[in-house]
């Protein structure tokens, strides 16, 4: 159970790792919404940050806060947890199947 534990962990992390950074490469590409599907964990964080208009309201600028780099950071180990789980689940069955 704790090999399983560590594999799904490592699963989860490299996971994590292949999806930011796949979509910082298609962020570098102008695919923004590829890059915000494969970082989903992400703008589902940055949606409950709130943006500061600096612009006017015919023209807004939206500027992010402390609170965007907050979420980008609890997205990263929110990534890991998430894959871990789902890598656990699926070895889980893969071990009842075998």
């Amino acid at each position: 159970m704790i090999k399983r534990i560590l594999v799904a962990f490592a699963i989860g992390v490299l996971a994590t790792a292949v999806l930011f950074a796949l979509s910082f490469t298609a962020e570098s590409f102008g695919l923004t919404s590829l890059a915000n599907g494969l970082l989903w964990q992400n703008t589902l964080l940055q949606s409950f940050a709130p943006l500061g208009n600096i612009g006017t309201l015919e023209h807004p600028v939206y500027e992010g806060t402390p609170l965007n780099f907050l979420a980008f950071l609890a997205s990263i180990p929110s990534g890991i947890i998430i894959y871990s789980l789902v890598a656990y689940a699926a070895l889980s069955v893969a071990r009842r199947r075998a």
